[in-house]
């Protein structure tokens, strides 16, 4: 039996010809040469198949190789090898090597774009190593094609970081100066190709999230300063440039305490910062803009490397609180149903005061719908889009109506909020303000209120700083505030700062021809709301609401009909089905007159007594059952002289 290449020679020829498989093969030749047969391919082709390759798609991978691969050259310059490089498929993309090696390749088609996969040429170096997804080296008569066999090549796949096989590295040359050692530098060269592809990938991942992170932080709505440690600003975002009328080069590079002066921001330690409301001060231009910060640290393995500071304007933090909390006015005049004259010119006062930005006055009694005409007036004005902030100076605790207003600041009084808390006024700059029930503000409040409407600046309680604010105020109250100007319990001055735009409502005994219209509004709503369908409105169901005086106005109307909807089964409505209270409007007349009697009975009880006892108090008391002292008292009362 021969031995060596001749008996590899002749293993070859009986198992092309006679089929035969010669056990003393290595088990990836005999593999091979069993799936080769397997494939058909023609062992005796004498050219490879060349194809088309898109070069465009594997640029990465020869940039990265090349440099690999002429340095593997350098090894084996002169000793007729090639080093030729592969893509995932076995075809041909580089190829370097001596002047008559490349010449012998190109007379077998082993050039670039020639297909030297296993199912085109049978066992191979190219082909077989992605076949097995390992190195191999392929000796001469072990190539399974007969133009491959005066070569042996040596090929180990190269994977991405994923495990894939994405291209191959090959070094072939003369059968004769086969080397051992040669499979083991392709196998290196390989490795040092994948770390490179492998940095060259992490580093374009980086370069994308660089790109995302920038794209993200400059579509954010909060300016963004990212700081190291020694305070120099390493990255700020469009937004804070913007905010802060700073460019690029202004910024990066420089020390934060070049740009700020608050103590927050350029504090070189490692504190988390949160919902800090500041002036933020700018050097050398001396601005200030009204900002809420966070500042927050950064670390890496524990260790602190920087801080990122957020800053969002605080009229914008304001508009989104105003947002959240509903203090925004939901009524327009297409929402005010009424047709009486006397109503509807006093709309028209209304609409006249939404052209303008003056302080409005609203009077009238409780329940005639004082807040739904300012929020009308708010939604016609040119700061509809702005808060309405509503609150009711009744309501509070006068104690409480200050901080309410004008806010405060940390550590003002006893249970003030960390960081302070900003005041209606703060919270409405650029919109409205509506005072209900302003008669029953304190004259000590009063004189504050006044300050602000003429100055346009508030200052928190406990606070030094100014802050400017623009503020329509509309007013409302039930009471004449003439009268109680005249009586010392409101302030003149006041008064007519607010009294500039007055609109005296009308109750809803003065328009009851309107009281159908709403009548019938009320009930569609309510039925919506209640999920109930619409009734018949009989006449006497209306004629007995017009006959109502209505000493809760709009409201108690409201009231009423919600009251019978909710108690009503049947699919119409009438009189019947309406409280008692609207058909007995002399019972508090009645209960007046009763009381009147059983004092008149009184007096005359005790008069009678004293008669009796001839003056005896004691003994008067005693005879009518009742202490001394609450005889002396009801003596006083109705006035008794004995």
């Amino acid at each position: 039996m021969k031995s060596g290449r001749e008996g590899v020679k002749e293993m070859w020829k009986r198992f092309i010809f006679q089929d035969e498989i010669d056990e003393r093969l290595s088990p990836i030749i005999r593999d091979s040469w069993i799936r080769s047969k397997k494939w058909e391919v023609d062992p005796f082709q004498r050219h490879g198949c060349i194809k088309k390759i898109e070069a465009e798609r594997y640029k990465n991978l020869i940039d990265w190789s090349m440099p690999l691969m002429e340095g593997l050259y350098s090894i084996v310059k002169g000793s007729g090898f090639l080093v030729i490089l592969c893509n995932e498929k076995g075809q041909l993309l580089k190829s370097i090597g001596d002047a008559d090696t490349l010449l012998m390749a190109d007379k077998i088609g082993f050039v670039e774009g020639a297909d030297w996969s296993e199912r085109v040429m049978g066992t191979n170096a190219i082909g077989t190593s992605i076949v097995i997804d390992q190195p191999v080296q392929i000796f001469a008569e072990e190539h399974y094609s007969q133009i491959c066999q005066s070569w042996t090549c040596s090929a180990a796949p190269i994977h991405d970081s994923k495990g894939t096989i994405i291209g191959v590295l090959n070094v072939s040359g003369p059968y004769e100066k086969v080397h051992p050692h040669t499979l083991g530098m392709v196998v290196s060269a390989v490795k040092a190709i994948e770390y490179q592809l492998r940095l060259n990938e992490n580093t374009e991942k980086n370069i994308m999230m660089q790109r995302f992170l920038e794209a993200t932080t400059n579509n954010m709505k909060e300016g963004i300063l990212i700081i190291d440690t020694e305070g120099k600003i390493i990255k700020a975002n469009d937004q804070l440039k913007k905010l802060l009328c700073l460019g690029q080069t202004q910024l990066e590079g420089k020390k934060i305490d070049e740009f700020f002066t608050n103590k927050s921001i350029i504090s070189n330690k490692p504190v988390y910062v949160q919902n800090q409301e500041l002036h933020l001060k700018i050097e050398p231009s001396r601005n200030v803009h009204h900002v809420m910060i966070d500042k927050i640290p950064i670390y890496k393995d524990s260790h602190w490397i920087g801080s990122m500071i957020m800053m969002k304007e605080i009229e914008k933090v304001r508009q989104f609180v105003n947002r959240l909390s509903g203090n925004q006015a939901k009524i327009t005049f297409d929402d005010i149903i009424g047709q009486h004259p006397h109503f509807i010119q006093k709309l028209n006062e209304a609409k006249l005061a939404a052209a303008t930005d003056s302080n409005v006055l609203i009077l009238g009694e409780s329940g005639t719908g004082k807040e739904m005409l300012a929020q009308a007036i708010h939604n016609a004005s040119k700061r509809k889009n702005k808060p309405f902030i509503a609150i009711n100076c009744g309501g509070i605790p006068r104690d409480l109506l200050g901080s309410e207003l004008f806010g405060y600041v940390e550590g003002a009084f006893t249970g003030a909020k960390k960081g302070g808390s900003a005041g209606k006024f703060e919270l409405a700059d650029g919109g409205t303000l509506f005072l209900d029930e302003i008669g029953e503000m304190s004259l000590e409040m009063q004189v504050l209120l006044l300050r602000v409407i003429q100055e346009k600046e508030v200052m928190r309680i406990g606070g030094h700083k100014v802050i400017p604010v623009d503020v329509r105020i509309i007013a409302a109250t039930n009471k004449n505030l003439r009268e109680e100007v005249q009586k010392g319990s409101f302030r003149e001055d006041l008064f007519f700062r607010l009294n500039v735009m007055p609109i005296i409502l009308p109750s809803l005994r003065e328009r009851k021809e309107d009281i159908p219209l709403l009548a019938k509004y009320f009930i569609s709503k309510l039925c919506n709301k209640l999920n109930k369908p619409f009734p018949e409105i009989r006449q006497d169901f209306l004629q007995a609401l017009i006959q109502y005086d209505w000493p809760g106005n709009i409201r108690e109307l409201q009231n009423i009909l919600e009251r019978t909807l909710n108690r009503n089964t049947k699919p119409f409505l009438s009189a019947k089905d309406l409280p008692e209270e609207l058909f007995q409007p002399f019972l508090s007349q009645a209960k007046e007159e009763l009381e009147i009697h059983k004092d008149d009975i009184k007096k005359r009880s005790l008069i009678r007594a004293l008669h009796l006892f001839n003056g005896n108090v004691t003994k008067a008391a005693e005879h009518l059952g009742i202490s001394r002292s609450t005889f002396y008292r009801q003596m006083k009362k109705y006035q008794i002289s004995y």
